[in-house]
């Protein structure tokens, strides 16, 4: 019932605000020609990942760290092979990742999808990204959470993605074990904590991941908990005690729409 009603409210909405008609952030009067459905002053105020970024995770490095990697994955030995990302995770990116997920504004995540298939072509032709991976995945939601909301994000998201690469998105492959406790208010190790074992790759599908490459998709990046967690489950790096894993995946990258800023643990 309230995954029906997202979606009828989603639709009233389109009726009432097209899409090309308002910034899908403050929600002004634009036009047509603007670029991700986005206000002059919305664009200008999006942190947009540009300079020296982390060769390991890919968020944007800050002023004062000197080096090619964050001061997080310093910290951390992540599971995933590379990360990219698009922009900072700031007020106006939490604006549209929030409406996406808790105010059913779905056509968000087709902008968002736009929004990666530019920051990816960047880096690699729309070729060369189809010869690296063979599919994309996105972060699993477990069943309970995605009935109330209706919908998976990271998976529409891929969808869009996945459109405008080329790249097949396979929402089948992983399934969420068990339902979490949210993320925000734990510290890096009780996110660890939180999501430990909470992925596999679907009983049925083993054997699937054998020496592929695979690109995760999901809206967030912080300290790479969740994604690490993903990458051992495509890697078969751990035990899910519940079949003998198979030979995994021989590459896992991740790409997210926003990330954390680049700070020095105190």
């Amino acid at each position: 019932m309230a995954g029906r009603l997202s979606r009828l409210l989603s639709s009233a909405h389109d009726l009432i605000y097209p899409g090309d008609l308002y910034c899908i952030c403050c929600g002004k009067i634009i036009d047509y020609t603007r670029i991700y459905r986005l206000c002059d002053d919305c664009m200008s105020e999006m942190k947009w990942v540009s300079g020296r970024t982390c060769a390991r995770c890919g968020k944007s490095l800050s002023d004062h760290n000197p080096g090619e990697i964050c001061y997080n994955c310093r910290e951390h030995i992540h599971m995933f092979d590379r990360g990219y990302t698009c922009t900072e995770y700031g007020a106006h990116e939490r604006a549209l990742v929030f409406a996406l997920k808790y105010d059913g504004r779905t056509d968000i995540a087709d902008t968002i999808g736009e929004i990666m298939y530019d920051r990816m072509t960047a880096e690699l032709s729309a070729g060369e990204l189809q010869d690296r991976y063979d599919a994309l995945v996105p972060v699993p939601v477990h069943p309970s959470r995605k009935s109330s909301r209706g919908y998976n994000q990271a998976g529409l998201i891929a969808a869009s993605l996945s459109r405008r690469l080329g790249i097949p998105s396979d929402d089948d492959l992983l399934i969420r074990t068990r339902e979490t406790g949210k993320m925000r208010s734990l510290t890096p190790d009780q996110r660890r904590e939180n999501i430990r074992g909470a992925f596999a790759v679907r009983k049925r599908r083993a054997g699937d991941t054998a020496g592929k490459a695979f690109l995760v998709i999901d809206d967030i990046y912080t300290t790479g908990a969740t994604v690490d967690e993903i990458a051992a489950a495509l890697k078969s790096e751990r035990d899910d005690n519940c079949w003998d894993p198979a030979p995994g995946a021989g590459r896992v990258d991740v790409l997210t729409f926003a990330a954390g800023a680049d700070v020095i643990k105190t």
